[in-house]
């Protein structure tokens, strides 16, 4: 806004100036003619004393040229009998007065011009002032009021005091509707979470309570043996939940931080075959490590959090063992590439259709197969295993056809 009035008052000065410049123009060519009026006097003078008196043209020459003025007062003396004074005043003059009166007018025009063209820029700065703080109020209630439809259309919105102070007003404003937009989805997503933990835990905790009452109603020691061991069955499962959903909230929230470390491969796969193992072996299912060449790719150093990604993919062999036949065996295929290694986790199990490749990757999703209706499990495993590999810059997918076994692709960053 400092810009504009500048404008107004270097067009107000010009202006002036030239105001000016047109007085003192008009000025001088008064003083000019008055000046050659003054020497046609003169010249009148001289003429008429000369043609009266010959002999007195040097005299009236030499006294032209005389720069001590010796006869001034002599001259005086004889004009005063005519009415002139040795104090006679420009003012005294009807013509002098004249010029006088027009400079003056003038003068006066251009301090009223300056004045009046001042007082207008001032109104209209201060009104413009006005407005633009008014303009300012009602954007910052709007982003006050979570209202950002401003923002939208850029190219129709006025700018405030300047372009600077405009766009630090809209990077403002586009940073307050992305935090409004992630509190709002975090808010969506913590109501999601309780009302998917308190469906995944109203089953064991509505199945422990049962085991608890019948084994206090059990009449014989054998009836609350049995009890007993629904109850510590139910107990293992609750306990394996909650660890899972633990996970998951810390995960999502931050307060888990994976800490990368330069890690070689075949100690990321030894954590994980190691907690499918015993499983594996009660089904008599095999884990096989295979290789793409003759290179050994399990010494291949990857820059991932050990913990975390054994963790993953071992959620990823616990669903493949589970969903297996007995006798059956699962594959780790290791592909190494410029910037990434694939490790491909395949298994003889029921598959996967198609349309719920991107299902099975949601938070306590389970599908339809009447296998996994009749297995224990809360549908966690696979999100978190996603949730940890992209965390880390990777990626995973899966790949299947029913009834034939399914294929997950793994993706981690060397």
């Amino acid at each position: 806004m400092k810009k504009y009035i500048w404008k107004y008052y270097v067009l107000i000065l010009l202006a002036s100036l030239l105001i000016l410049i047109l007085c003192g123009t008009w000025g001088v060519s008064l003083l000019n003619s008055q000046y050659a009026r003054e020497l046609g006097q003169v010249g009148n003078i001289t003429g008429a004393v000369c043609s009266e008196y010959p002999e007195a043209e040097n005299i009236l020459v030499s006294a032209i040229q005389d720069t001590q003025y010796s006869h001034m007062d002599e001259g005086y003396s004889i004009l005063y009998k005519y009415g002139y004074r040795k104090n006679f005043l420009m003012s005294n003059n009807p013509y002098y007065r004249s010029v006088f009166t027009y400079l003056v007018s003038f003068f006066a025009l251009t301090i009223l011009c300056d004045f009046v063209l001042i007082t207008v820029c001032f109104l209209r700065f201060n009104r413009n002032q006005k407005g633009q703080e008014m303009q300012l109020h009602a954007l910052l209630d709007n982003y006050l009021a979570e209202d950002y439809s401003g923002l939208e259309d850029r190219e129709s919105f006025k700018p405030i005091f300047n372009e600077s102070f405009t766009d630090t007003l809209f990077k403002l404003g586009n940073k307050l509707m992305a935090k409004t937009r992630a509190l709002a989805e975090e808010r969506d997503h913590t109501k999601t979470l309780v009302t998917d933990i308190s469906h995944q835990l109203k089953t064991p905790v509505s199945a422990l309570t049962s085991c608890f009452t019948m084994c206090m109603e059990a009449d014989t020691e054998e009836e609350r043996t049995d009890f007993l061991q629904r109850c510590a069955l139910q107990m293992n499962k609750l306990e394996r939940l909650v660890t899972v959903l633990v996970n998951i909230s810390r995960l999502e929230t931050s307060l888990i931080s994976l800490r990368r470390e330069q890690i070689l491969l075949s100690e990321v796969l030894t954590d994980a075959v190691n907690t499918v193992y015993e499983k594996a072996l009660q089904k008599n299912i095999s884990i096989k490590v295979l290789e793409s060449d003759k290179e050994n790719d399990t010494s291949v150093v990857l820059f991932v959090d050990r913990h975390w990604t054994a963790e993953a993919i071992a959620n990823i062999l616990d669903n493949a063992v589970k969903y297996s036949p007995s006798g059956s065996a699962v594959s780790l295929r290791i592909r190494k590439f410029y910037s990434y290694v694939q490790l491909e986790v395949a298994d003889q199990g029921i598959g996967i259709p198609k349309a719920e490749y991107n299902q099975i990757f949601k938070r306590f999703y389970r599908g339809g197969h009447p296998a996994v209706k009749q297995s224990e499990g809360s549908g966690v495993g696979l999100y978190l295993s996603r949730r940890i590999i992209e965390e880390q810059g990777g990626l995973v997918t899966v790949r299947s056809a029913a009834e034939q076994g399914s294929v997950f692709d793994v993706r981690l960053p060397l």
